[in-house]
């Protein structure tokens, strides 16, 4: 049995998150294949040279995501191992979060490239 491409994988969780998130009441928190993301929160971020980012944190027990756009298109990440803070991969993107701060970077460009986003401050 073939698997399906991870770029397709991805886009099943995507719309499945979007789906749930569009039809949750408020009796029930959102949620994917039996996941419930009982923790849901929207942070927007100000960033250097005058950039915003708005994440919406998807969060359970055992399960972390969230969802952000560029350019237009939503970019689904999850969590995954980090020294330090919180750290989503999603596609290409890595966004790395400690504290109040972030930091958005493109994982196609080199090691050493400028973030896509650095100093994300949290806005109240």
């Amino acid at each position: 049995m073939t698997r399906p491409p991870l770029n397709a994988t991805r886009g099943a969780v995507l719309l499945a998150l979007l789906a749930a998130l569009g039809s949750a009441s408020a009796a029930r928190a959102p949620g994917i294949d039996g996941v419930r993301f009982t923790d849901v929160r929207t942070v927007r971020y100000q960033c250097d040279g005058d950039k915003t980012l708005t994440v919406r944190y998807f969060n359970s027990g055992d399960n972390q995501a969230v969802v952000f756009r560029l350019d237009g298109k939503p970019v689904l990440a999850v969590t995954t191992v980090s020294a330090s803070g919180a750290r989503y991969v999603g596609g290409r993107y890595e966004w790395w979060t400690k504290g109040d701060t972030g930091t958005l970077r493109d994982l196609m460009q080199p090691e050493h490239a400028a973030a896509a986003l650095s100093n994300c401050q949290s806005k109240p």
